[in-house]
C-alpha cells in the first residue's frame, strides 16, 4: 500500500512538472495569478513571451487567458504591458488604456491579491493621462523600486523593476542605471538561471564594448533557455557584436531570422513579419567576415521585400542594409548604390542616413553640384525637425512612435552632415576646413552614448578621420584615430585594414 502511495505521489509530481514546463522552451518563471486554472498556461506563456519582447505573440496569449477567464485581471495587465516597448522607443497608449479599462468591470479587491493590485497600479502609472512619456517612465521605475523593496523575493517584480530602470533612460545609455539593472538581473539568475527576463535585461545592461564580457555567459545561455522566442535567438549577438565575435553574430542572427520565417509561414503573415532587425545584423556579420557576395544577396532580397510591401519598417531596413553594405564595401557605383528608397515619411535620422549615401556617391564621382545639393537638403531637413522638437512634439496621451524625431536623431543627422561637409571641403583641397568638420563630427559623436549593433553612424567618424589622415600621409595620427574607432567597434574589418596601412612603407 505504501508502495502504491509512493508511486501515486511520484506520478503527481511528474505531472505537475510537465504542466510547469509546458512553456519551457521560452524559459522558466515561477508565478501563479488569481483566476481559473485553465487560463494559467496562457498567462504564463504570455509572460514568458513578454520578457523576450515577443509582444504580438504575448498579447495573443494574454487575450486567450482573458477568453478562458474574463475575470483574470492580470491577463489585462499583461496585454497592457505588451503595448509599451520602452527600449524600442515606442508605445501604443490608446490600445493599452483600452485594455486597462476592462479592469473597471472586475472587483479587484475580491478577485486579486495585493501583489496583483500593486502591479496593476504600476501599469496605470506607466499610462497615466496628461503626462509626458518620459515622466511616466521615471514615475513607473520609482514605483517599481517600491515594489521591489516590498516584495524582495519576487522574481517577476525584480525583473520588471530591472527593465523599468533601462526604460527610464530617455535616450542613449546611463551606466549607473544600467549597472543597477544588471545587478538586479544577476540576483534573479542566482535563483533561477532560466529566467528569460533576467537574461534578456542583463544582456541589454551590458551590450557595449566596455561591459560586454560581463554578459557573455548570459548571451551563451539565453538562446538555449528560450529557443522558441526569435528575439531571444538574436539578443546574444548584442554581446557578440560588442566583442567582435563575427561567427557567433552570424549564427545567432541566422537562427533568429529563420525563426521569424517559420513564424511567418505558420501564421500566414505578410512580409513585415520578417525579422528585418536580425537580417540587418546578419548582413553586418557577413561583411565583417569579408563575405560580400552573401551580403549583397541580402540587400537585393531586402529590396524585394520592400517592393512587395513598402511599409515604413521595410523601407527603413532597406536604408540600413543598403548603407551598411556600401560603407563596408566602398562599391559606390555598383548595383546596390542605385537602389531607390522612398524616405519622405521616415524618421529624420533614417532620412539623413540615405542622404549620406547619396552624398558619398556624389563625392566618389567628384560631382560637387550633387554633393552641395545633398548637404543643402540635409541642412534644411535638420533645421525643420529641430524646430519641431524645440516646440515640443512629444505627445502626452497618444501613441509614441519611432517616426518622431528626438534630440539623438538630430545629433546623428548633424554628424553625417558634417562628414559630408568635410568631404566637400576636401574636393576644394581645403584640408583645414575638412579637418574642422571631421573634428566637429567626432565631438558630436562622442557626446552620444554607444549604440549597440551595426554602427548607427554607418561610417564612424574616428574611422573616416583615420582614412582622411592617411590621404594626408599623417600615419601616426591616423593610427590613433583607428585605435579610438576600435573602442566602439572591436575587430571592425575596415578599421583593421586601416591600421595595417599606417604601418606600410611607401
Amino acid at each position: 500500500m505504501r508502495l502504491v502511495t509512493y508511486f501515486f505521489i511520484l506520478l503527481l509530481i511528474v505531472s505537475c512538472k510537465q504542466q510547469k514546463t509546458e512553456n519551457s522552451f521560452l524559459g522558466v518563471v515561477d508565478i501563479s495569478v488569481s483566476g481559473k486554472k485553465s487560463a494559467q498556461p496562457h498567462f504564463e506563456k504570455g509572460l514568458l513571451l513578454l520578457h523576450s519582447f515577443e509582444y504580438e505573440d504575448a498579447r495573443e496569449a494574454f487575450q486567450k487567458a482573458q477568453k478562458e477567464d474574463p475575470e483574470m485581471a492580470m491577463a489585462y495587465w499583461g496585454e497592457a504591458m505588451t503595448y509599451n516597448h520602452s527600449l524600442w522607443q515606442n508605445q501604443d497608449y490608446e490600445a493599452a488604456t483600452t485594455a486597462l479599462a476592462k479592469l473597471d468591470e472586475i472587483d479587484l479587491v475580491q478577485k486579486t491579491t495585493e501583489l496583483e493590485q500593486d502591479l496593476i497600479k504600476a501599469t496605470q502609472i506607466l499610462y497615466q493621462p496628461k503626462t509626458e512619456k518620459t515622466q511616466r517612465d521615471i514615475a513607473y521605475a520609482e514605483f517599481m523600486e517600491g515594489l521591489y523593496k516590498k516584495y524582495p523575493a519576487n522574481q517577476e517584480v525584480a525583473a520588471f523593476y530591472a527593465l523599468s530602470l533601462l526604460g527610464s533612460v530617455p535616450e542613449g545609455r546611463d551606466d549607473a542605471l544600467y549597472g543597477k539593472g544588471a545587478k538586479i538581473a544577476q540576483g534573479i539568475l542566482k535563483e533561477n538561471p532560466n529566467h528569460p527576463g533576467a537574461l534578456h535585461y542583463l544582456i541589454h545592461s551590458y551590450d557595449d564594448p566596455e561591459h560586454a564580457i560581463l554578459a557573455l555567459d548570459a548571451a551563451n545561455s539565453y538562446s538555449k533557455v528560450a529557443p522558441d522566442a526569435g528575439h531571444a535567438l538574436h539578443m546574444p549577438s548584442h554581446i557578440f557584436v560588442a566583442m567582435g565575435m563575427w561567427d557567433d553574430v552570424i549564427s545567432s542572427n541566422m537562427d533568429s531570422y529563420q525563426a521569424s520565417i517559420n513564424r511567418m509561414e505558420k501564421k500566414e503573415l505578410d512580409n513585415d513579419a520578417h525579422g528585418y532587425h536580425a537580417f540587418h545584423w546578419l548582413e553586418y556579420g557577413y561583411l565583417q567576415k569579408g563575405d560580400y557576395e552573401e551580403a549583397k544577396k541580402m540587400v537585393l532580397n531586402m529590396q524585394k521585400y520592400a517592393t512587395e510591401k513598402p511599409s515604413k519598417k521595410a523601407r527603413t531596413h532597406l536604408v540600413f542594409l543598403k548603407g551598411t553594405y556600401l560603407n563596408e564595401t566602398d562599391e559606390w557605383e555598383g548595383e546596390i548604390a542605385n537602389i531607390p528608397v522612398e524616405i519622405t515619411d521616415l524618421n529624420v535620422s533614417v532620412r539623413s542616413r540615405h542622404h549620406f549615401l547619396q552624398g558619398m556617391k556624389a563625392y566618389k564621382k567628384g560631382d560637387i553640384q550633387k554633393l552641395d545639393s545633398v548637404i543643402r537638403i540635409m541642412d534644411q531637413d535638420h533645421n525643420r525637425e529641430s524646430f519641431v522638437v524645440s516646440k515640443g512634439s512629444a505627445k502626452l496621451c497618444s501613441a509614441v512612435t519611432r517616426d518622431e524625431a528626438s534630440e539623438m536623431d538630430l545629433k546623428e543627422a548633424e554628424i553625417r552632415q558634417n562628414q559630408l561637409s568635410a568631404l566637400r571641403a576636401q574636393l576644394d583641397n581645403d584640408s583645414k576646413l575638412a579637418e574642422e568638420h571631421l573634428k566637429k563630427s567626432i565631438s558630436i559623436e562622442n557626446s552620444i552614448s554607444y549604440s549597440y549593433g551595426p554602427p548607427v553612424i554607418q561610417k564612424p567618424t574616428h574611422e573616416l578621420y583615420g582614412d582622411w589622415l592617411l590621404t594626408q600621409n599623417r600615419k601616426e595620427e591616423a593610427a590613433l584615430q583607428y585605435k579610438l574607432a576600435l573602442k566602439n567597434g572591436p575587430s571592425r574589418l575596415l578599421v583593421l585594414k586601416g591600421m595595417e596601412k599606417t604601418t606600410q612603407v611607401l
